[in-house]
């Protein structure tokens, strides 16, 4: 019997088959060949544009609340943001019906730069554009508050407006940079991630594990790495990450060699082949967890370094950075009084529960002995003796890195009181160090 496929079934059939497959299935279906891209595409633009007319509607006579504009959207980390409904979106907005305003004279559409902060500014565009050919929203960066993420009113609204995204090519509907306090799974659901290119997140991860003589993530926390895993495999064109996980100083113990879920999120993490610029604020879900970073990362920096162990600066230590030219790590601010409280009264066990070496305690902090990254043109560290770091650092980055910036070169020297020596290499050429 000859096998069946979708297209040797009648065509009138696919319509039926259409209605039970999902949203993101049908995008997905209509991206594989001409023929579906036709037929699936135009039966989903269809349906999503009745699913989405009646969101706007639902949500538009429910009285939502008046979102306000954000401050400092960047920096949102915190719930220093939370007391309103704060909200932003700046866009393209793209007329291809009106003449092109570029002093020219041409066709080709026009292109207006806006900022919202009422959401139904927004969504007046976006009924334009259903009931209008030639009207978009391109290049959309988002920013918005907590209240506004947890409001089911609004998380209603943004599920179709993913769903929305699915139907339109980035040329009429596209949000590219999202900024928020959002939880892995919570972008997934409401956002259309494929098109994402910056994304800046603040989430609460909870304790490795309660049981205090177990090594393995919680269950809890097994499902956290996996929504961050998904979050990354969905998000294949990132180009900027922000990662700013919270998580109050519990104890740990040593990090097995082998975790499933975190090898899971390794490789998710190594797929993101178009990220250039990588931003990670405190350690992931563990202290002695390193991620490597993907290879086209060409801007990096770690914050709060002080909250990593001696197991972290190892791997750290080991691992080339093929591409990074531009390295950054900061160790915590002053203001955060509550991270020096370790340091101070724990001084004999290290951050992952190992205990430290009499030489560790007494020069706080750790000896790398080299680092394995050469490619640095920019460096910038922050020392501080009250603080568990490596105290050989500087050193071993002025070894290794031939290409780093001159300027840079001397203040590295000046912070850490090395003495450069020139010498010649075997082949007659002038080092240094």
């Amino acid at each position: 019997m000859d096998k069946i496929s979708m297209l040797t079934i009648p065509p009138e059939l696919h319509i039926s088959i259409f209605a039970f497959l999902k949203i993101e299935d049908l995008s997905r279906l209509a991206r594989t060949s001409k023929y579906f891209h036709r037929t699936a595409g135009h039966y989903l633009r269809r349906r999503i544009d009745y699913q989405t007319s009646d969101a706007i509607l639902e949500f538009q006579e429910g009285s939502p609340h008046d979102t306000v504009p954000i401050e400092r959207a960047p920096f949102i980390q915190d719930d220093f943001f939370d007391y309103r409904f704060a909200f932003g979106l700046d866009f393209k907005l793209i007329d291809s019906n009106a003449k092109k305003d570029d002093g020219d004279g041409g066709d080709g559409g026009a292109m207006q730069e806006m900022s919202v902060h009422k959401i139904n500014s927004l969504l007046d565009v976006v009924k334009k554009s259903l009931n209008s050919q030639g009207i978009g929203v391109r290049d959309g960066q988002l920013y918005m508050s907590k209240p506004v993420i947890k409001n089911e009113e609004f998380r209603s609204l943004f599920r179709s407006l993913r769903d929305f995204s699915y139907s339109r090519p980035a040329s009429e509907f596209s949000i590219t940079a999202l900024t928020g306090q959002f939880n892995p799974n919570q972008i997934t659901r409401l956002f259309d991630t494929h098109k994402l290119t910056k994304l800046s997140i603040s989430f609460k991860q909870v304790e490795w594990n309660q049981m205090s003589d177990s090594r393995d993530p919680s269950i809890k926390t097994q499902d956290d790495i996996f929504a961050l895993r998904d979050l990354f495999r969905r998000s294949p064109n990132l180009e900027v990450l922000v990662l700013n996980p919270v998580m109050e100083i519990v104890d740990f113990r040593p990090l097995p060699e082998n975790i499933p879920a975190l090898e899971e999120l390794t490789a998710a993490f190594l797929a993101l082949k178009r990220l250039h610029t990588l931003d990670v604020r405190v350690y992931l879900f563990h202290p002695s967890y390193f991620i490597p970073v993907p290879e086209g990362v060409k801007t990096l920096s770690f914050y709060h370094v002080n909250l990593y162990s001696k197991a972290w600066w190892m791997e750290f230590s080991k691992f080339p950075f093929n591409n990074v030219e531009n390295l950054e790590i900061f160790p915590s601010e002053e203001e955060f009084g509550y991270i020096f409280a370790r340091d101070d009264y724990q001084t004999g066990l290290d951050r992952d529960g190992t205990e430290r070496t009499p030489e560790e305690i007494e020069i706080k902090g750790y000896k790398l002995g080299d680092v394995e990254i050469r490619s640095l043109k920019r460096f910038k560290f922050e020392d501080t003796e009250k603080l568990f770091l490596p105290r050989d650092l500087i050193w071993c980055i002025l070894r290794r890195n031939e290409r780093l910036d001159g300027r840079v070169k001397q203040d590295l020297v000046r912070q850490s009181g090395l003495i450069l020596e020139e010498t010649r290499d075997r082949g007659g050429r002038r080092r240094s160090l």
